[in-house]
């Protein structure tokens, strides 16, 4: 008998293959997206936000000052004037003395523009501005306003003077004397405007001179020392300036209290300006740009008050 093979051991035999079963696909992985990333796409940016900033700007504070000083002026003039003044400014056309018949309106927004004009680069400007460089701004800007406020009461007090004696005295020719007197003074101040334009840079360096020459013999003080300082010297180089003559011809042929507030108002911008950033201002302002503008403001009103005189004639 032939003897049987004896079996192969089990490690010598080749392992058996498993068959290989297909993986599940698993489905692919959503993007998570962060909560900020969520809600800025379900509400984009706007494209126009502003860029917040650290600290106010210059203009930010001027304007902030302006609101809050023709606020109080408001406020000192009675809820009747404030209110009259406020709703003439929102009624009718914004064309003073050719459109609407609201004296208020049309006297503040004449003062406002003709003395802002007139004071920006005036003698009056350059002290300010000086002044402001050596002592404190807020002092600088008590006094200089100050007496600027007063100044602009004497001179519609003397407007008011003056339209009152032309009630008194006759007048045959049935002409308002004192609508003459001012169309007189603004066609006056806007012509010499127009041509001492042509030399606005060397008027400007001249009315700087003599403010330097009064600044230097400006000391230093007490608080309240110094803001009496500066009104005496503002007051001193004011009077019988050209906006201080303008002031009477406007209170003579209009509102009084329009005239008021709107001078002051433009006084205290123009002091803003020049306590803040004055010499930053005159580097980019052009002063003949200036010049022909207050000087176009000037005939701009003279030309209105002509045309108040012939329709006020043409009624009666």
């Amino acid at each position: 008998m032939q003897a049987q093979p004896k079996a192969a051991p089990a490690s010598a035999l080749p392992a058996r293959r498993q068959p290989l079963r297909p993986r599940k696909a698993s489905p692919p992985e959503q993007p998570q997206l962060a909560p900020r990333q969520q809600a800025d796409a379900r509400q984009p940016p706007l494209a126009c936000s502003p860029a917040p900033s650290s600290a106010p700007s210059t203009a930010a504070v001027a304007c902030a000052a302006a609101a809050l000083g023709l606020g109080g002026l408001l406020a000192a003039a009675g809820p009747a004037a404030a209110s009259e003044l406020l709703s003439g400014l929102q009624a009718g056309a914004f064309i003073p003395g050719l459109v609407g018949d609201d004296p208020l309106r049309e006297g503040f927004i004449q003062a406002l523009l003709l003395i802002f004009f007139s004071e920006i680069g005036d003698k009056t400007f350059f002290i300010a501005l000086l002044l402001a460089l050596q002592q404190p701004r807020s002092l600088v800007f008590a006094g200089t306003f100050g007496a600027l406020a007063v100044m602009t009461v004497i001179s519609v007090g003397l407007g008011r003077v003056l339209h009152l004696l032309d009630e008194v005295v006759p007048n045959a020719g049935g002409l308002p004397l004192d609508d003459l007197l001012a169309v007189a003074l603004l066609t006056f101040f806007g012509v010499q405007t127009l041509r001492s334009a042509a030399d606005a840079d060397s008027k400007a360096a001249e009315e700087k001179e003599e403010a330097q020459e009064v600044v230097s013999a400006f000391g230093s003080g007490a608080a309240l020392t110094m803001v009496a300082s500066t009104f005496a010297l503002v007051f001193a180089a004011e009077w019988g300036d050209k906006s201080f003559l303008a002031t009477i011809a406007l209170a003579a042929a209009s509102s009084p209290t329009g005239v008021v507030l709107g001078a002051v108002a433009g006084h205290g911008v123009a002091t803003i300006i020049a306590v803040l950033g004055g010499s930053i201002l005159g580097r980019y302002l052009d002063e003949r740009v200036v010049q022909y503008v207050g000087g176009s403001l000037f005939l701009v009103f003279a030309a209105a008050s002509i045309y108040d005189i012939a329709t006020g004639a043409a009624v009666q």
